[in-house]
C-alpha cells in the first residue's frame, strides 16, 4: 500500500514530468517549420554570389580517326542583386548583374590555352514583372541583342523557382522538385533540362548568426546547352550537398554542391567536325545576403575569387 507521503511524491513527480515535456514541446512550432516564407517586401535587396568550378577535368577531342587528350579547368562567377520594386498581385523586380564570367584553362601536350567569357547579361540591369505565374524581363536601358533576348527569356522561366513547399515541414521530411527549379546549381545556362532533385530537411543549425534549416540535396540532371558558336552539347550532372536555409530571412544563406559533370557533343569549325567529351569533378557554392554590398565590396570579392577560385 502506498502511503500518503509517497503518493504525494508520485503526484509531484508526474506533474513535474508533464511540465517538462510540455515546455519541451512549446519550443517547437506547431506543425513544423515554414521554409518558403512570406512575399518579399518592397525595397528588399538580396545580394547573391554563385561560384562554379571544374577542377582537374579531362577533355577528349576526336576528329575522324585521330584523338587528342588533355586537361581542362573552369571557374565561373555570377554576382547579382535582386531588388523588389513593387509587391501585390503584379510584382516588379530589378536584377543587377554585377558580374557573370567564366574562365577556362585547357592544357594539351604541355601547352596552355586560356579563354574568358562574359554572360550576355554581364554588367546589365533588367526589370521583371510577374503576371499570373509567369515572369517577363527586359533590359532597363537599350535594346537586347539576340543572346541577351534569349537570356531574358530563360530568366523569365527560371526566376524565383518554388523549391520549398507551400506548407510547414517537419524535420526528416523529403520532397522532390523538377530539375528546372534547381537550374541555379547546375553552373550552366541550359536550354533543356530533365531530371529531379530530392531535398531532405535534416535538422536545425546556425549560420552567420541566423537559425537555419539544414537541407540535404541530391540532384541528377541531363540537359542541353548551346556554346557561343551555336553548337549544342549534351550535359549530365550528378550533385550532392547541403543548403542552410534561414528561418528568419528565408534566404539560402549558404550552399555547397559537389559531384560529377559529363559534357559531350559535336563542334563544327571551318567545316571540320570534332567530337568533344569533358568529364570531371564539379563544385558549386552560393551565398545570399540581405542588402547591397556596394561596388567597392563587390569588386574586392570578385578579385579575391579570381585569385583563389
Amino acid at each position: 500500500m502506498i502511503r500518503c507521503r509517497e503518493a504525494f511524491g508520485l503526484v509531484v513527480f508526474f506533474c513535474a514530468l508533464g511540465f517538462v515535456v510540455g515546455c519541451g514541446s512549446l519550443s517547437r512550432p506547431v506543425g513544423g517549420y515554414d521554409l518558403r516564407g512570406s512575399v518579399p517586401s518592397v525595397g528588399r535587396v538580396v545580394h547573391s554570389e554563385l561560384r562554379f568550378q571544374l577542377a582537374e577535368g579531362n577533355i577528349l577531342i576526336t576528329v575522324g580517326d585521330q584523338s587528342i587528350q588533355g586537361q581542362v579547368e573552369m571557374a565561373g562567377l555570377q554576382v547579382k542583386e535582386d531588388e523588389v520594386l513593387l509587391g501585390g498581385t503584379v510584382p516588379r523586380v530589378e536584377v543587377r548583374y554585377l558580374r557573370d564570367t567564366l574562365d577556362i584553362r585547357r592544357i594539351f601536350g604541355g601547352e596552355t590555352e586560356r579563354d574568358s567569357e562574359h554572360g550576355p547579361l554581364h554588367g546589365c540591369t533588367v526589370i521583371g514583372q510577374k503576371t499570373g505565374n509567369d515572369w517577363a524581363f527586359q533590359l532597363a536601358k537599350g535594346r537586347p541583342d539576340a543572346d541577351q533576348s534569349a537570356a531574358l527569356m530563360e530568366l523569365g522561366g527560371d526566376y524565383a523557382p518554388a523549391i520549398y513547399p507551400d506548407r510547414r515541414l517537419r524535420i526528416g521530411e523529403s520532397w522532390e522538385v523538377d530539375a528546372a527549379a534547381m537550374r541555379r546549381w547546375l553552373g550552366h545556362d541550359l536550354i533543356r533540362s530533365e531530371g529531379r532533385a530530392r531535398l531532405t530537411f535534416r535538422g536545425l543549425g546556425k549560420f552567420s548568426g541566423e537559425r537555419c534549416a539544414v537541407i540535404d540535396v541530391i540532384i541528377d540532371v541531363v540537359g542541353e546547352l548551346e556554346d557561343p558558336d551555336g553548337n549544342l552539347l549534351e550535359l549530365g550532372i550528378g550533385l550532392e550537398g547541403t543548403i542552410h536555409r534561414s528561418l528568419e530571412s528565408h534566404l539560402d544563406l549558404a550552399g555547397t554542391m559537389e559531384g560529377l559533370m559529363i559534357l559531350e557533343g559535336e563542334l563544327e569549325q571551318n567545316g571540320v567536325i570534332a567530337v568533344v567529351k569533358v568529364t570531371g569533378p564539379m563544385k558549386v557554392t552560393s551565398i545570399d545576403r540581405l542588402g547591397s554590398v556596394g561596388a567597392a565590396v563587390s569588386a574586392a570579392a570578385v578579385k579575391s575569387t579570381k585569385n583563389n577560385p
